[in-house]
């Protein structure tokens, strides 16, 4: 890719490639893959191959739809759109929920109060799986604001929701994370001790 195309705005390479740039396509899928795949996690689950089919869903949904690209609104907004279109897609055609095995906490310590402590193999697939089995509107926040890294002002106009209810899908999210994942064992027995 050559360095004048890393220079230009998502914007300007939208704009060539609606011209048949593939280059320009090429940079767009560069800059923002793994950010897709990101918030794609949190419908998928801990399957890579998974991941990988529905992120290229995305780019591909992207191809289809380039010409209908506005401009008017940033590129990202427009393309986590699609992506969490995508996700949402994939969670209604699933009727279950990604199973924790318990036995995945094994490796754990006890005395492990926070994630850090935990191994981080075990931390990434068990939280991948709890983040997968949220209801979908928390996943669609968790998607955007963990994965996308974007503003919870971000969250709240991709998603037409105020920013307060952005604020407290995500806090119920986590609420509900370290209640699933025993975070909060450590911690409880903490207090008792008190």
């Amino acid at each position: 890719m050559s360095n004048k195309s890393r220079r230009q705005s998502d914007t300007e390479l939208t704009l060539l490639a609606q011209k048949g740039d593939a280059s320009a396509f090429e940079e767009i899928y560069d800059r923002h893959a793994s950010g897709v795949a990101r918030a794609l996690a949190s419908f998928a689950g801990p399957d890579q191959d998974l991941l990988d089919d529905l992120t290229q869903d995305v780019f591909l949904r992207v191809i289809k739809s380039l010409a209908s690209y506005v401009p008017t609104h940033p590129f990202s907004h427009w393309l986590y759109t699609i992506a969490l279109n995508v996700g949402r897609n994939y969670a209604r055609k699933q009727s279950r929920v990604i199973p924790v095995n318990p036995s995945e906490f094994d490796s754990i310590p006890d005395t492990a109060e926070e994630t850090t402590d935990w191994p981080e193999e075990v931390m990434a697939q068990t939280l991948t799986r709890l983040v997968a089995g949220l209801p979908i509107q928390m996943r669609e926040v968790v998607s955007l604001r963990v994965g996308s890294d974007m503003s919870y002002g971000e969250v709240a106009e991709m998603l037409g929701i105020p920013e307060g209810t952005a604020r407290s899908r995500m806090h119920n999210a986590i609420k509900i994370l370290r209640d699933r994942s025993g975070i909060t064992r450590g911690m409880r027995r903490k207090e008792n001790e008190r």
